[in-house]
Order: C-alpha cells, then structure tokens, then sequence
C-alpha cells in the first residue's frame, strides 16, 4: 500500500508540470504580446572610422570620443522628452526605455562639448570644434537591443599635414578657418546656420615636426558643400580652394607648413614682428637717427637691393623697388585694418615706410646724406648667424 502511494504522489507532480507547461504562470509577463509595457536597455556606440581615413588606423584618442550622449523618441502616439544616456567603456552609453514593443523613430547625438543640454534634437546647436555623432533609427526596442545603435559622425574631420620639417614654439598657434554650421537636425540629417569659424590649437611647448608629420586636426560641422579653407601658421596665412567638406569624411590638407613656403602670405601680426626683428635693437630702443618724421637710416641707391629683401622679409613675398615711381609705390591693406605702405620722394631721394598713415622709418639713398645711420644695421639682420 505505501508503494502505490508514492507512485501516485508522482504522477500527480507530473500533471502539474504538464499544466504549467501550457500556460504560463500568473506572475510572468509575456512580452512577446504587442502593447504591453516593457523596459529595455541597448547599447549605443560611435564607429570612430570616417571616409578618407588611412588603411591602418590606429585606436582612438580621447580627443575622438563623445563624453555624452542623448535619445529622442517619436512615433506611436509618443514624444519624449530628450533624455541623456550613461556612459560606459569606449565612448559608448546605454538607454533604459520602457515602452510597447513597437516600431519608433530613435533620434541619437553625442558629442564632447560641454554646453547646454539640447532640448529637441531636430535642432541641436553645435560647438564649433567639438566632434560629434548622430544616429537616427526607425526599430522597436527588442530589435534595438539585439541589432545594437551605431553613432556616425555629424563632422568633417579635417587634419594638416606637413611634407617639410618645421617647429611650432612654445606658445605658437595653428589656425583653420571655413565655414561651420552650428544648427543640426537629427531626424533630416542637415546642418544649418553657416558663419565663419576659427578652430585653433596652441602648443603648449616647443615641438618639431618630421616630413609628414601631422601637425593638428580640428572638427567642422559642414553643409555637404566645397568650400575654401584659411590655414595660419607662424603668423602666416594661406587659403586652400574648393575643399571638399561633408560629414563623417576626414579631409587630409598636406603640404609644406614650413615659414620657408612662398604660397604663405604675411598677416599684420607677422609684419609686425618683423619690423621689430629688423628696426629695434636688443633693449627694445629703435635703430635709426632719430628726426621729426620716424627715423632716418642712409642707403645708397646702388645698394637699394638690400632695401628690397629686408621689405620682402617682413612681406614674405618677393618685392621691386622702383625709384622712378613718385609717391606711393608699394601697398598692403591686412584685413584687421593694418595698413603698410611705401612712398617715394625722388626730389629728396627718400624712401618712407608708413604703418598706417604715420611715417616710422625713412631711407635716404642720395649721396647727400651719409651722416645717417647706415641701413646695414638693418640689412645685416637677414646674414645668417655664425654662432
């Protein structure tokens, strides 16, 4: 009798499994049925590689990687709010939603800025420099955690390259200027708002370049559009035309980035430190014979080859004297209103250099006047040193 008790005892646990098998338990939620609420967590994560990128790239810097991220829902009869994410390994961040397993429109921008949080990301303001990425997916949750979110850039990345030797001294600036929208909508993927932007990188020490070093990179939100580029460099300015910029492309700019290159012209910051390199001495006092007009330095005019490479090296630019020429014979306007000129007077054979309007620095090349300060102590700057 107590054998056939426990054979009973048996078969009746083997009904309940069978009956549980079947239908599931009060307490569990399926949530394979649509509409009902769910949480989900995914992963969202930039893909670092751009167009343009080398073969061998290398793993990204912290430069390169968002330090936020945010989410945008629509569809389905919901609008969210824009909620930020939290940050994981590798520039990286996750999501908790709880919502149907319905199909939604995902809205994404992360970036590495530091400014107000965007409310609406079919209008996020850029920071001008800053990297950032975007995504915008149309899935339900559930395929959202499987299938994963990855980040595009929003930006060109643009990087300078040099193919000559060169330095950067402590405290020296390297500057690209284009144009740069400030507006993105996430939902079109179009920027908006252009204006010039100025992105510059400030050496903190004393570097030296190899040929084909890169020197600096800087990111610009760009409107699919070619565009010129201004790129500065030891106080020198050159433009680069019809630069391709569209986003998640790295643009690569090479050439020489040496002070030797002539496609570099002056800028008034340069032509100033320069005619403090030629026409000061080392306590800061000006050379020259002091008179009422500036001062006044003696050159004979079969030496007036000198006059020409000291004005080249302050323009960085070849430069030809003619003394034939009454009055003004040589004129650059920068565009931060410095203005430098050169006037001739063949009556009294001198040659004037005016910085903005006010006359400095007088060259007198007629024989009559040797009892001036010889222009050597000018010229002489330009041998090299013996030390």
């Amino acid at each position: 009798m107590k054998q056939l008790t426990v054979i009973f005892t048996i078969l009746t646990a083997l009904l309940l499994a069978t009956s549980c098998s079947k239908e599931e338990l009060p307490d569990d939620e399926n949530t394979d049925e649509p509409g009902q609420m769910q949480t989900y967590t995914f992963t969202v994560s930039p893909d670092l590689t751009m167009e343009g990128d080398a073969e061998t790239r290398s793993a990204g810097t912290p430069e390169e990687m968002p330090t936020r991220c945010f989410m945008q829902i629509f569809g389905n009869n919901i609008s969210q709010d824009v909620q930020q994410g939290k940050s994981i390994e590798n520039g990286s961040f996750t999501f908790s939603v709880n919502l149907p397993n319905m199909a939604y429109t995902f809205l994404f921008w992360a970036d590495n800025g530091s400014g107000n949080t965007p409310t609406d990301l079919q209008e996020v303001q850029y920071t001008p420099g800053t990297v950032a990425f975007t995504a915008k997916v149309i899935d339900t949750p559930e395929n959202m955690i499987e299938n994963k979110v990855s980040l595009k850039h929003a930006v060109t990345k643009v990087t300078l390259k040099t193919t000559a030797k060169t330095s950067a001294s402590e405290g020296e600036s390297i500057k690209v200027t284009t144009t740069c929208a400030t507006i993105y909508n996430v939902d079109n993927h179009s920027a908006s708002s252009p204006s010039a932007h100025t992105a510059t990188k400030t050496f903190d020490a004393s570097t030296d370049f190899a040929v084909n070093d890169n020197i600096a990179t800087f990111y610009f939100l760009p409107q699919n559009e070619t565009q010129s580029v201004d790129v500065e460099f030891h106080l020198l300015k050159q433009t680069i035309e019809s630069v391709p910029l569209a986003a998640n492309t790295h643009v690569t700019l090479q050439g020489d980035l040496s002070e030797n290159n002539s496609k570099w012209g002056a800028t008034s910051e340069y032509v100033q430190k320069q005619i403090e390199h030629f026409f000061l001495k080392d306590d800061g006092n000006s050379k020259g014979t002091p008179g009422s007009n500036g001062y006044y330095f003696y050159l004979p005019e079969s030496n007036i080859d000198k006059f020409e490479s000291v004005i080249g090296a302050i323009l960085h630019e070849e430069v030809e004297i003619s003394l034939d020429v009454f009055g003004t014979i040589l004129e650059k306007e920068f565009g931060d209103d410095y203005i430098f000129q050169i006037r001739n007077n063949d009556i009294i054979e001198t040659l004037t250099i005016y910085i903005n309007e006010v006359p400095k620095y007088n060259i007198l090349y007629s024989l009559y006047n040797t009892d001036y300060e010889d222009f050597s102590s000018v010229s002489d700057v330009l041998k090299p040193s013996t030390e």
